[in-house]
């Protein structure tokens, strides 16, 4: 009788458990005691860093704070109970975010959250554009919605369901850990239910711009579709789109900036727009403070400097409550003392929920946990507006959800627009 050579067996057995340890380390839950370890790591990070634990008798009682992990958890899940104890730092910043890799397969969907509804705002599938979202897995999509708002604690609550539609429904088979789904929809204009099962993709392939222009007889519309800038490709778009914006314009012309439903991205985009629209050199923030040691110091900026190419004539920014993100408040904050820095300038809201805030938070810097490797994003810079932007509301302006996704629904939308705001400006 043969025996079996042990090397080989060895060698197989090797493989075997090498292959489970990864399985296990990619798909399984961790370990309270992991989870408590991330979960101080997360405490004395923000104890050190956060703007707002310059004050020793918060900074204090922050620490206190307490979360007991008895069961093994995913990332989402600890992000999710470790969100309480975030809440109480009222920052509209602080959060923990899980990274996606390139290994991980995606929805061939992005959506939007509109009128308290999910659609579906871009498509690389049978789906159409402005489907209207019903159930995932059966749990119906305001059920999701009220469990994973949860990853964005310091928003208010329609915040951070928009928030989570906009940026995470997209990866929500890597939330739940699965291959596929099945989606219950209903086409636009339709209100018969479908049913289909849909596997994740490697790449989502994009169709919008990052910015649409319209040129109408007596407007130029500047639709933002986001303020994310991911290549050099896209910078060279944006600044290209910026001179044509300049060159449009004269003393005589309107130009209005829709702001409304873009998505979160940086400073590029109002950093460009506000420098042109100075002629001098300006200070981004009307006061910028950071941290050090147990007080808040006004930090010293450096002064936007005016583009050679210079945006003439009247200008209009379209807002909402869609309008939260980092980029608009940078954008907004400026011209919040309109009279003095430009009074061709003004804002309007489309609905009446808009609120500008006073104070907001800047500068966000990342700590990865040790464990479970979630980045925990917290601001290092706290902006008091002290002057907020005078802000006229028109409902007659509102946005649809046939008008946001149909480019040429919004193209006759925008003709209503600059009707509306050429009366406003007489």
């Amino acid at each position: 009788m043969k025996v079996p050579n042990f090397t080989f067996w060895f060698i197989i057995i090797v493989f075997v458990i090498g292959g489970l340890a990864i399985y296990v380390y990619e798909h399984f839950r961790y370990s309270p005691f992991a989870l408590q370890v991330d979960f101080e790591v997360v405490k004395e990070y923000i104890y050190d860093r956060h703007v707002e634990c310059y004050n020793p008798n918060f900074r204090n009682k922050f620490r206190t704070r307490n979360v007991q992990f008895n069961s093994r958890m995913t990332p989402y899940q600890f992000a999710m109970n470790v969100a309480p104890v975030l809440s109480e730092l009222n920052d509209g910043t602080t959060r923990i975010e899980i990274p996606i890799r390139r290994v991980d397969k995606i929805l061939p969907l992005k959506f939007k959250y509109i009128d308290n509804e999910v659609f579906v705002y871009e498509t690389n599938c049978e789906i159409s554009e402005g489907s209207k979202i019903i159930s995932i897995n059966g749990e119906p999509i305001d059920t999701i919605l009220e469990r994973y708002a949860k990853l964005y604690p310091n928003l208010s609550e329609f915040e951070a369901k928009y928030a989570f539609v906009e940026k995470l429904l997209t990866y929500y088979l890597k939330i739940i850990d699965a291959n596929s789904i099945q989606i219950v929809y209903k086409s636009p204009q339709s209100s018969v239910q479908k049913t289909i099962y849909l596997k994740g993709i490697e790449k989502f392939q994009e169709k919008r711009n990052i910015i649409d222009l319209i040129k109408l007889d007596k407007a130029l519309v500047v639709k933002i579709n986001s303020f994310k800038i991911l290549s050099k490709e896209d910078m060279q778009y944006v600044t290209q789109k910026m001179e044509e914006i300049a060159g449009e314009s004269s003393d005589s012309s309107i130009t209005i900036f829709d702001l409304r439903y873009a998505s979160d991205g940086d400073e590029t985009i109002p950093l460009a727009i506000i420098s042109m629209l100075i002629s001098q050199p300006e200070k981004l923030y009307q006061e910028l403070y950071v941290r050090y040691k147990d007080h808040l110091v006004k930090k010293d900026q450096i002064p936007i400097q005016p583009d050679e190419n210079q945006l003439l004539g009247k200008v209009y920014f379209l807002v909402d409550k869609t309008c939260f993100y980092t980029p608009h408040k940078v954008l907004l904050s400026f011209f919040a003392k309109s009279g003095e820095k430009n009074n061709n300038v003004t804002i309007i809201s489309s609905d009446n929920e808009y609120n500008f805030p006073n104070v907001f938070y800047v500068d966000e810097i990342v700590k990865i946990l040790p464990n479970t490797k979630a980045h925990l994003i917290i601001p290092t810079g706290k902006v008091l507006a002290n002057d907020i932007p005078a802000i006229q509301i028109n409902e007659d302006l509102k946005l649809t959800c046939e008008e946001l996704i149909n480019f040429d629904s919004y193209r006759i939308y925008s003709e209503k627009i600059a009707k509306i705001i050429e009366n406003i400006g007489r």
